[in-house]
């Protein structure tokens, strides 16, 4: 399950993230944000965390990931 989300700021500041891609924590620049007690949606582990992530062009972003399968989850504001 592939779904493209676009993070709904200031068009020229949203990143574009992708569910289920892998969590690129140096290239976003992630910083923790929060954890949640949900499910995984690919590997089915009981807990996913939350990050604010930057990308190399200043856009920014929240998005939520396994800890251990590395996939991104959701997109949260």
């Amino acid at each position: 399950m592939r779904k493209m989300v676009s993070l709904p700021q200031q068009e020229e500041l949203s990143i574009t993230i992708n569910v289920g891609e892998e969590f690129k924590s140096i290239v976003w620049k992630a910083q923790y944000d929060m954890d949640f007690n949900t499910e995984c949606l690919f590997c089915f582990s009981d807990r996913i965390t939350g990050y604010r992530v930057e990308d190399e062009q200043g856009r920014s972003g929240k998005v939520a990931v396994c800890p251990s399968c590395e996939k991104v989850n959701a997109i949260y504001f």
